[in-house]
């Protein structure tokens, strides 16, 4: 562990981090290039998600943003963090004219509870487990979870674009964007992220329906048409799907 780890809270070890990356006029990716770390592991920094991040790559991120070494992120009084912008939403699933999320018929701020927070959000098929605090995917952007499922996904949840209409069936149509708690217990019949193996060893994770059959444990499509197991072996289940959100216009 960092012997300043402690100094401050993740949270605001992240803002620090957003804010002089912003600075910089650049990307979180551009960060992680420059830095030599993923794009996640920014991600999830600035997220306040990584309570002990290690030395090594916070170093890397600190020089990157012409500090010496991480001490000086870690110091008390590197910035004033109540001057420090809150960090965005990035991607264009929630535009506004103030930039801080709306729809297309009002402003959601109001819906939203205090300390609400973006979080990560990831392309399907996307390989690793994204519980994975050490090398998770890298999110393709981040987005406020649906108004009011806050508590439902939980601070360590996230979303999963959807590619597809495999599962049409449950009401999840491709460009969705479902919403994983992976710290809430899974069923039999309910929704589930799940990464799945190919024949090359290369995991990627799938929405489906976790179902069991005459043949044991599956993951089942379900199109318009009807279901269809598609993995009886070879997955691992991350968790529940909670929550979605659909960007579709109402026909």
């Amino acid at each position: 562990m960092h012997p300043q780890s402690l100094a401050i809270e993740p949270g605001v070890l992240g803002q620090r981090i957003a804010a002089l990356r912003r600075e910089h006029g650049w990307s979180q990716r551009r960060l992680a290039e420059v830095a030599g770390v993923s794009h996640g592991y920014i991600a999830l920094l600035e997220l306040g998600r990584l309570p002990s991040p290690g030395k090594f790559r916070l170093d890397s991120v600190a020089r990157a943003l012409s500090l010496r070494t991480s001490d000086a992120l870690l110091a008390p009084t590197l910035l004033s963090i109540s001057a420090l912008p809150a960090v965005p939403p990035v991607g264009g699933h929630a535009p506004s004219g103030n930039g801080l999320g709306a729809n297309v018929v009002g402003n959601l701020d109001s819906l939203r509870p205090a300390g609400a927070r973006p979080l990560p959000v990831f392309r399907w098929g996307a390989c690793g487990d994204p519980r994975d605090q050490e090398s998770p995917p890298d999110p393709d952007h981040l987005e406020y979870p649906p108004p009011g499922r806050e508590t439902l996904i939980g601070p360590n949840g996230f979303g999963v674009v959807v590619k597809g209409e495999s599962m049409a069936g449950r009401g999840i149509f491709d460009g969705d964007v479902v919403w994983v708690n992976p710290e809430r217990p899974y069923a039999v019949g309910k929704v589930v992220l799940a990464l799945v193996s190919d024949v090359g060893g290369e995991s990627g994770m799938v929405v489906k329906t976790y179902a069991r059959t005459e043949v044991g444990e599956c993951l089942l499509s379900e199109t318009a048409a009807g279901r269809s197991p598609v993995v009886c072996r070879e997955f691992k289940i991350i968790g529940p799907v909670v929550g979605i959100t659909s960007w579709r216009l109402p026909s």
